[in-house]
Order: C-alpha cells, then sequence, then structure tokens
C-alpha cells in the first residue's frame, strides 16, 4: 500500500504541493456540540479534533463545499431534518446517480466520516492488530468505489441504507462497524445510522411498518429511561439484520459510474430464497449488543 501520509484520502493521488488536512468530523460542528475537546476511546484515545487525513487542498474544499456547508445547514434544523428524511424513505431508488436529497446528502457525508476514521488510525496506529483491522476497510474495494463514484460526481459513497432515530437524550454518540459495515452518529436528538456500501439491501428489508415499529420501540424504551442506550439498541438490530441477509452487495465500476447490482435477482422465489432466518437473527442481534454491553430483559 502507497503511504497514507503523502496521498490524498479523497483522490488517492500523491500530494505534491503542500498537502492540508481535513478534519474528518468539522470544527465548526465540534464546537456547537459542545464535543471538540471530548475523547473517542477505541484502541486508543483521541480527541474528535485530532482527527485528521491528508487531502489535496482543492479535493477538501470541494468536499467542503459541496457537502459538509450543506450538511451544517441541514443539522440547524433537526426537527425538520428528521421528518425529511423519512419522507424520503419511501422510494427505494433502483437507480444510482448524483442526488441533492437530504438523504444522499447525509449518506455522504456519514461515509467519509466512516472510512477517515480508519484511515486516520491507520496511520497513526502502532497496534499491529488494529492496522491489519483498519487496512482491510481503506485497502477494499469498497472504499476503490468510493473512491472513483465522488471523482464522478456521485458523492463519496456507494448506495448504502440510511436511518434516522429521534430520541429525548441529546448526548452525542459515535459507534463504527467493521463487519458488518456500518456507522452510528448522534447528534442531539437525532440518531444517524448509515449501513456502509450495502446496495440498499438492508432498506429494502427494513421499511415501512417494520421500521416504524422500531422507531415507535426506540421512542417507547427513551420514554421509559433517558438514559437508556436506545440509539445502539437500534444498531444492533440493524446491524444483526444486515449479517443476516442471505445476499451480497454488487457493484459494477464503469468509465463514469458505479452501477448497483445488488437488488437484481435471477431466481424464481426470492421470497423465499432470501428469507431471513430468524434464530440466526436472534443470535446476532444478541451478540452485538453483548459487544455494546447492553443486555435485554
Amino acid at each position: 500500500m502507497a503511504d497514507l501520509r503523502t496521498a490524498c484520502f479523497f483522490c488517492n493521488n500523491a500530494i505534491k504541493e503542500k498537502k492540508t488536512l481535513e478534519h474528518i468530523i468539522p470544527n465548526s460542528l465540534l464546537g456547537r456540540l459542545r464535543i471538540k475537546e471530548e475523547t473517542i476511546t477505541g484502541r486508543k484515545e483521541t480527541q474528535y479534533s485530532r482527527i485528521k487525513v491528508p487531502a489535496h487542498s482543492s479535493c477538501n474544499s470541494e468536499f467542503g463545499s459541496a457537502y459538509e456547508s450543506r450538511v451544517l445547514n441541514l443539522l440547524e434544523d433537526l426537527d425538520s431534518l428528521y421528518e425529511t428524511i423519512k419522507s424520503e424513505e419511501l422510494g427505494l431508488p433502483m437507480m444510482y446517480g448524483p442526488d441533492e436529497s437530504a438523504t444522499a446528502i447525509i449518506t455522504t457525508w456519514l461515509s467519509k466520516n466512516y472510512y477517515g476514521l480508519f484511515y486516520y488510525d491507520l496511520i497513526s496506529t502502532q497496534d499491529e492488530e488494529w492496522q491489519e483491522v483498519c487496512s482491510s476497510v481503506v485497502a477494499g474495494r469498497n472504499f476503490e468505489y468510493v473512491r472513483a463514484s465522488y471523482k464522478n460526481g456521485h458523492g463519496f459513497q456507494l448506495p448504502s441504507s440510511l436511518y434516522v432515530f429521534k430520541t429525548k437524550n441529546a448526548n452525542t454518540d459515535l459507534v463504527t462497524l467493521v463487519d458488518p459495515s456500518s456507522i452510528l452518529l448522534k447528534i442531539g436528538s437525532l440518531t444517524f445510522i448509515l449501513c456502509i456500501c450495502d446496495g440498499y439491501l438492508t432498506k429494502s428489508y427494513l421499511n415501512g411498518e417494520v421500521l416504524g415499529r422500531l422507531r415507535d420501540w426506540v421512542r417507547q424504551e427513551d420514554e421509559r429511561d433517558i438514559r437508556s442506550p436506545s440509539h445502539k439498541i437500534a444498531l444492533g438490530e440493524i446491524a444483526a439484520l444486515r449479517s443476516c441477509i442471505p445476499k451480497t452487495p454488487r457493484f459494477i465500476l464503469s468509465d463514469d459510474q458505479v452501477i448497483n447490482m445488488s437488488l437484481s435477482t435471477m431466481v424464481a422465489n426470492p421470497d423465499e430464497c432470501y428469507r431471513v432466518d430468524e434464530q440466526a437473527l436472534s443470535n446476532a442481534r444478541a451478540q452485538i449488543l453483548r459487544e455494546f454491553n447492553i443486555e435485554l430483559g
């Protein structure tokens, strides 16, 4: 692998001029949330404000103007953003391309956060075991496709299932999962959960009334005890489902686009062929929640 310290996080080309450092989570947002000096605890402790990756100044400013500034605007009104994303869930996009929706803007931003966190850890950690984990994410085919998608103006993302939940608990939280690839970012009353590069497969299973019931459960749990980690329980439910879907995301990269083939099928009985095993789902849910130190009654 090339020296990531001298390669641009966004485009992967060598940085020959003076490099800039891109904050994975914007300083302005950290300041507004009053977590600029707070610490993420993983394999090592790092302040949010120190998490930066190398980038061309042009790539840095381009992403900032195209996405980050719009994300910050959307976050000014969390209630409106919640309702907007919910309304955009009604249609499952069969075609993937440039999109100005709130869902696409938040998705590309969360995707950048996800890959940026692993990129930063890969170039900064001395833990060889964790380096291997981070390298598997950064050197993976999906990240290559994400960069190609960004170069072609489709956003720094592949088709990914986005979910939003609302709670009274306004604490900030950030969780990443390597397998299945997922990120949770809790900002104020909203929790965003993104299934990274799943080709919308998770959204094809978890939508409509089923998703509504999960939101109701999170709301009720939050009302029962505001300290409840209901947002992490929602992540456990979504990540467990993602890990049990008997179908693999599939993408085709052409000269100017990434084609999502994940939802296509040639089998005669797709409902039966791609049915989720309920026992496997229950086991996966319990395993993920144990990792969060959560035991459900």
